[in-house]
């Protein structure tokens, strides 16, 4: 079927935003808005945010994370500063260990990422309070007010926070670049769990706070006052918030998983708005829940909160599909937003307090997993290998895309999310160039498969027609973006079927990475142009028309390389990836020079070389290009009894790594179906970096314990449980774990109406409380160093 959309518009009117936000750093590096995006330099800079909680995670493996986060594409680390994980205890402030906020920023910085501190004082993150320490309850002021007595204890925060944060502004040349006040004011609350949970009992001061845009520029004033001065202020800007006009940018968000509004008497959710395509910066267009109180083509559309997951509730029990967080970017992106942000990109674990637990009661006591792209435990999930490429893409030509316009096509807002036939796409451009973007994802909704698909692209000089020589197919769940008129080296890319990634540049050539979607053949269609001499490619076939324009089609389960050779000029190439080699792909730059790794087992870069973490795998293999600037890199590694074996071939030099396997050890006793011991081997965790157990069960809630104390739990949803036992090594020297579950009920529960002492509840129905099967899987860390690099050569 054919699909037309007329985007022959005029560019974009791009002009400095009337926003009072920028900054310059000691190295002059200048932070600047237009109406439409942030610059850095005065060139667009696509802001790629990842929400990480570092008082829910180890501080030792702070950095690690820290860089898979930067290696998955994300270039600035957002993070909540919870009160009362550090005023637990009036007066009695904690900033050490897994609290050191200053460690680490510093960190952060140390890796080449910006910083977001989202510093209340409320945050929500489904804390105890939303974070606000139980003691500022009771108290003669309401919370969330202008009232004096809590202003008191604002002030007093915010002055400790910007003592912890002292120099490490943007300003100072630190990498803090944003300061969040305040979150969801006016619009949500947190449980005040001091009551007795017969009802949902919120905080004081109003469900979502008062005294409106007053109290947000209170908190301004005091976070300038403590130091905390940075180029870029935002709030949540959803729920009717206030908003400080010109001195604070408002940020969205959207979730396909939404627990708050699963009731007992509303069961079920409903399809969410979040993946039908809008137009966040058309003033006359329905945009969902986003009506801002400002004219919308005043700022940037900018997002905090696009779902990388989802906290599981006790109401509502999901897995999280990993095509939902790639169309969830996908469509915020198609809509105009040029500054995107993943909540949470990675998951943590509540802390314990001395007054108790620290959570909300609506989901589990310890874990915070967020079913998020990283997961509680270092786990690189499929979410976060779908969205890598994605990254890479806004890494290297974000530029191009930040000031394309979006256009949707005729008949787009009658769409509605429950619609699960109509195929939806959208078109970024400046009238003569710009990107494709399709979608076939919907939440809650099984969406149809679209096949024979061709797209016909109107602009102002010319239609633009593809795919002609394959058929294309829109999978279920697939969602993606293809370019038109793109531009290589000095050449035009008229059309492809495959999505742009990333571009690697020497004196000799320009490659350019392309990922083909999921059973969809790359169809490059080269302009012609007097400087080429010849175009080849090693998996695949090219045909040339008599207007001498090349047509190259590579079938979508292999990849190739396209090698475009040109009189005077350096070659280039085109490497189309199928989708699971795309999902291997990892850059890296070393002094200036980009490396490309293709691994299915996670690296790291260090400021030495590489690690890699393989879950389960003693034996694994890489591959680096070296058709780049950096030449192959000479792998060795401090770990004597790791062995590497290299070789070349083709366009990669390759690396084949094997380490000494490990067992676990782990021994399971059935107490009852419903509970079991777990003993370990004394030296479980020696040689490895981490022993992951996954549980198999059937149940309500899952419960871990070590000497009769609570050390992790799970809502049950389908989904294994893990847990990573590294972090609890203390509960391993008792050398036995007891894990149980509660019954997970299917039927109907009743009291006793005559009940003549306590009320007898009576159900009727199915009750499941079973262990299936427990496994233990070690995780190896092995550390490579370049011997060239040793050497100076």
């Amino acid at each position: 079927m054919a699909y037309t959309i007329h985007a022959g518009i005029a560019p974009k009117e791009i002009y400095p935003a009337s926003l009072k936000l920028s900054g310059t750093n000691p190295q002059g590096d200048r932070i600047s808005f237009t109406n439409y995006y942030m610059e850095l330099n005065g060139k667009p800079y696509f802001a790629v945010c990842g929400e990480f909680h570092y008082s829910r995670y180890p501080e030792d493996s702070w950095e690690t994370e820290i860089r898979k986060m930067k290696i998955s594409g994300i270039n600035i680390v957002a993070t909540y500063i919870f009160w009362n994980h550090h005023e637990e205890i009036e007066g009695e402030f904690e900033w050490q260990g897994n609290r050191d906020l200053r460690r680490f920023v510093e960190l952060c910085a140390q890796n080449g990422m910006y910083v977001i501190l989202r510093v209340g004082p409320f945050c929500h993150g489904e804390v105890r309070n939303g974070g606000l320490p139980d003691w500022l309850f009771g108290r003669y002021f309401d919370v969330r007010s202008n009232d004096e007595g809590y202003l008191h204890y604002v002030r007093r925060l915010f002055q400790e926070i910007g003592a912890q944060a002292a120099g490490q502004m943007f300003k100072d040349g630190g990498p803090v670049v944003g300061i969040q006040l305040e979150n969801e004011f006016n619009a949500a609350a947190a449980l005040w769990e001091l009551t007795a949970k017969q009802g949902d009992e919120y905080l004081s001061g109003g469900i979502g706070g008062e005294a409106g845009a007053e109290h947000m520029r209170l908190l301004k004033q005091y976070a300038v006052e403590a130091g905390m001065i940075a180029p870029v202020y935002t709030s949540t800007g959803w729920g009717a918030a206030p908003l400080l006009e010109d001195e604070v940018l408002p940020l969205y968000g959207g979730y396909a998983y939404t627990p708050w509004s699963i009731s007992a008497q509303n069961p079920d959710q409903k399809p969410t708005p979040e993946y039908v395509f809008v137009n966040y910066h058309d003033e006359t267009a329905g945009t969902g829940e986003f009506n801002p109180p400002y004219a919308k083509t005043k700022y940037p559309f900018a997002c905090c909160e696009m779902g990388g997951g989802m906290q599981t509730w006790y109401l509502s029990r999901f897995q999280v599909e990993p095509e939902s967080v790639l169309a969830m970017g996908l469509m915020k992106i198609a809509g105009g937003c040029n500054f995107v942000g993943y909540y949470m990109f990675h998951g943590g674990t509540n802390l314990v307090g001395k007054t108790g637990y620290l959570n909300e009661s609506t989901t589990p006591r310890i874990t915070y997993d967020f079913q998020a792209p990283l997961g509680e435990f270092g786990q690189i999930r499929d979410s976060a290998h779908l969205l890598r490429p994605l990254h890479y893409f806004l890494h290297r030509f974000g530029a191009r895309l930040a000031p394309m316009a979006t256009v949707l096509p005729q008949g787009a807002e009658a769409i509605t999310p429950e619609d699960a036939h109509t195929l939806r796409y959208a078109v970024r451009t400046d009238g003569s160039a710009g990107f494709l973007f399709v979608n076939n994802y919907q939440d809650h909704v099984e969406m149809d498969v679209h096949e024979n698909v061709r797209f016909a692209v109107r602009l102002a000089e010319e239609t633009i027609e593809f795919p002609r020589k394959s058929a294309l197919t829109v999978h279920r769940n697939a969602s993606f973006l293809l370019p038109f008129n793109f531009a290589l080296d000095g050449l035009n890319l008229r059309y492809a079927t495959a999505q742009p990634v990333t571009l690697v540049e020497s004196a000799e050539a320009a490659t350019y990475f392309f990922s083909m979607p999921e059973g969809v053949d790359g169809e490059f269609r080269i302009d012609a142009h007097e400087g080429i001499t010849s175009v080849s490619v090693d998996a695949g076939t090219v045909e040339m028309d008599a207007g001498n324009h090349y047509t190259v089609l590579i079938p979508y389960d292999r990849s190739g390389m396209i090698r475009i050779t040109q009189e005077g000029a350096r070659e280039i190439r085109i490497y189309a990836m199928n989708a699971q080699e795309a999902a291997m792909l990892w850059e890296m730059e070393e002094e200036g020079l980009q490396r490309i790794i293709f691994s299915e087992i996670p690296p790291v870069q260090t400021g030495d070389g590489l690690e890699f973490f393989s879950c389960g795998n003693n034996s694994f293999s890489f591959r680096e290009y070296t058709g780049g600037p950096a030449a192959a890199a000479k792998w060795t590694t401090a770990y004597e009894a790791c062995s590497i074996a290299q070789h070349s071939g083709g366009w990669f030099h390759s690396y084949d790594l094997e380490l000494p396997a490990k067992e676990a050890g782990l021994k399971t006793r059935k107490l009852h179906d419903h509970k079991i011991a777990l003993e370990f081997a004394p030296r479980m965790l020696e040689g490895v970096e981490e022993v992951l157990l996954s549980i198999d069960y059937t149940g309500n809630v899952g419960y871990a314990f070590a000497a009769g104390r609570l050390f992790h739990d799970h809502f049950y949803n389908g989904a294994p449980w893990e847990i990573g036992l590294s972090r609890f090594k203390d509960v391993l020297k008792g050398g036995e774990i007891i894990l149980e579950t509660t019954p997970l009920r299917q039927g109907v529960t009743t009291v006793a109406a005559d009940a003549a002492m306590a009320a007898q509840k009576q159900f009727t129905g199915e009750a499941t409380a079973v262990f299936h099967s427990v496994t233990a899987v070690p995780v190896y860390r092995v550390a490579l160093t370049d011997r060239r690099t040793e050497s100076g050569s």
